[in-house]
């Protein structure tokens, strides 16, 4: 039997859970790449001072839906690979953690292991913290054989799970012509310095996607902390440009997210769509995250066989 583990950032299901969530993330090194002494300081200091103005996001959205939905992606790919393999689902920051889940195969007699990190692009603050917390668990069963599937935004089937959802977005909301904005989570500038791929790969995922669908775009980032430090063009500066240039039919696609989350019911349901909704000639939407739609089910299988042979 193969043992298949599909991870995710996580997400807190209360106060308490958010305020361990945000100390573990500012304190993995690959969040924060500074010594063990100032990422301990900074991560007290920001889980600290944050976590309950962050709960009052979390509880404007109904709380995130990302484990819930994450747990619903193992069991579709359980069913769809059968007894063959054994399903799991594991967080970088919240239980069920990495670590936990790895050795929770070991224990099941279960040796043989394909990681399925759920970041469509790879990036030192996602895929290379979840190798690193895999190589961990290697050092500590190194009876193991583990494999971790790379970024996966090249794979038609991710193209069209993306190109189907805009398609649909468009016949849904009555929509002719309009401006495609591949809007993804904002990451610090020096990490792309230090040779990241991250923004190269975002581009590239949003050419393919938008030349599947026959669309005009654009790539813009969001949730960044500071505009001169962090990648851009911001996503509210884009669309802004665009409605001055005379765009009137905009729409926002989270290429980073295969699952709703925050940075999506928050940061663009919330506020970036609202704040144009004053402009009645205007009209910017957001697609909806299918992530347990077939097409991403059959991509996730296609991976996992492609790993364990």
């Amino acid at each position: 039997m193969t043992g298949v583990l599909l991870v995710n950032m996580g997400g807190p299901e209360s106060p308490g859970e958010l305020k361990h969530f945000l100390r573990l993330m500012f304190l993995d090194k690959h969040i924060i790449p500074a010594p063990w002494l100032i990422r301990n300081f900074l991560s007290l200091y920001i889980s600290s001072t944050r976590y309950k103005k962050s709960w009052e996001r979390y509880q404007l959205i109904g709380g995130t839906p990302l484990k819930k939905d994450t747990l619903i992606l193992a069991r579709s790919l359980q069913e769809k690979l059968g007894i063959d393999f054994n399903v799991k689902s594991a967080y970088s920051y919240s239980e069920l953690f990495i670590n936990k889940a790895i050795n929770e195969f070991s224990e099941e007699n279960v040796n043989k292991i394909v990681i399925v990190p759920l970041y469509p692009q790879s990036s030192i603050t996602t895929t290379g913290s979840v190798k690193e917390a895999v190589n961990c668990s290697k050092r500590n069963n190194p009876h193991l054989k583990i494999k971790v599937i790379n970024e996966f935004y090249r794979h038609q089937k991710f193209t069209s799970f993306w190109s189907e959802a805009i398609l649909q977005h468009k016949k849904t909301n009555n929509l002719k012509n309009p401006v495609l904005i591949f809007s993804a989570h904002s990451i610090p500038k020096s990490f792309i310095k230090k040779g990241d791929t991250y923004q190269k790969e975002i581009e590239e995922s949003a050419k393919l996607i938008a030349e599947s669908t026959g669309s005009e775009y654009k790539v813009s980032y969001q949730s960044g902390m500071n505009p001169k430090t962090w990648l851009g063009p911001d996503t509210v500066n884009t669309i802004e440009q665009l409605i001055t240039g005379g765009g009137n039919e905009i729409v926002i696609i989270p290429i980073s997210f295969v699952s709703e989350n925050l940075e999506t019911l928050y940061d663009l349901d919330k506020v970036i769509v609202p704040h144009f909704r004053k402009n009645n000639n205007v009209h910017v939407s957001r697609v909806r995250i299918l992530g347990n739609c077939p097409e991403f089910i059959e991509l996730l299988e296609y991976l996992v066989y492609e790993q364990n042979n």
